[in-house]
């Protein structure tokens, strides 16, 4: 009767248990296989890549998506491994430093002074699906502002924007695309600011 009663009580417990689907956590990650640019203007000045602005909802590892024009939802079983404010930044002070084109590139939490500031606005990072959900896109947009660390003024500033469609039209072929799309962004950023000193 003991061995029954346990029984019984396990096979409740299993009767109730739920299987939770795992979440999937995808990387904001670009490669610039980009040759090494003979840009002198700027080599006797040190920037200081600044902590990328955004909306709240990219300092989020929630992952969304916009189906329409205005409708926003979140993936269930995906999100990303760091937020993509935090990973944008990341991007774009591994690449500039890559680069070489100034004497040093630090990043936001340096305590050493720099003669310019990189400041990166980040408008929009998302996936974007049809009404009929047939076909999807990535947009990135972003502007990138020069600062003089002294003055705090402004040098120069450049918007840059790119829409990509996506062939896979699920998380994992809008991570892909984003991915890509990035890093044409920062290959372009790069060139531009090689001609920001003068």
């Amino acid at each position: 009767m003991k061995y029954f009663l346990t029984l019984l009580i396990m096979v409740s417990f299993w009767g109730c248990s739920t299987v939770v689907p795992s979440v999937t956590e995808y990387r904001v990650i670009t490669d610039i296989p980009f040759k090494h640019l003979q840009s002198e203007n700027c080599k006797n000045k040190s920037l200081k890549v600044a902590q990328a602005f955004s909306s709240t909802s990219l300092m989020s590892q929630r992952m969304r998506y916009t189906h329409g024009l205005t409708k926003q939802y979140l993936y269930s079983q995906a999100q990303w491994s760091e937020s993509p404010n935090l990973a944008i930044t990341g991007e774009f002070l591994k690449h500039i430093q890559k680069a070489d084109i100034f004497k040093s590139v630090l990043n936001s939490k340096s305590r050493s002074k720099s003669d310019m500031i990189l400041e990166i606005n980040i408008e929009d990072f998302m996936q974007y699906y049809s009404e009929d959900e047939s076909k999807s896109y990535v947009n990135v947009a972003l502007t990138l502002s020069i600062i003089d660390a002294k003055s705090s003024k402004v040098l120069e500033s450049k918007s840059f924007e790119i829409k990509s469609d996506v062939d896979q039209l699920d998380a994992a072929g809008g991570v892909k695309m984003l991915n890509k799309t990035l890093q044409e962004i920062i290959a372009q950023s790069i060139k531009w600011l090689s001609g920001v000193c003068k």
